[in-house]
């Protein structure tokens, strides 16, 4: 997460990667826009300084997954897990509880992927 929602790199590379006719389509007499890019799966890993997961004060900050699945959904990808890992930059004992999360769960994923 940067500044609540994703850097500037990754926007730009996703606006060269949603394009139409290749990641998704549009029917004109329908006015129905469906995505292309077929049935395949998304790990979204969001570190992030203080901690923006669902359930926190700050979970309503939190535009970068919710703008990410989103991208996804759209050019047909759903099948989308997020691993957060907050508090990196808090004291290095909650730093590091959250990064041992973040890791366990990815091994978790890994395993069952």
């Amino acid at each position: 997460m940067y500044n609540f929602s994703v850097p500037s790199p990754l926007k730009a590379y996703l606006d060269n990667v949603i394009r139409i006719n290749r990641t998704f389509s549009f029917d004109p007499s329908t006015h129905e826009f469906k995505g292309l890019a077929g049935n395949k799966k998304a790990l979204i890993i969001t570190p992030s300084a203080g901690d923006f997961t669902p359930g926190t004060p700050l979970a309503d900050m939190n535009y970068c997954d919710t703008y990410l699945k989103s991208v996804l959904g759209f050019i047909g990808i759903h099948d989308v897990v997020v691993v957060a890992a907050p508090n990196q930059f808090m004291a290095d004992d909650a730093r590091e509880q959250s990064t041992q999360a973040a890791r366990k769960e990815l091994v978790q994923l890994a395993e069952q992927w």
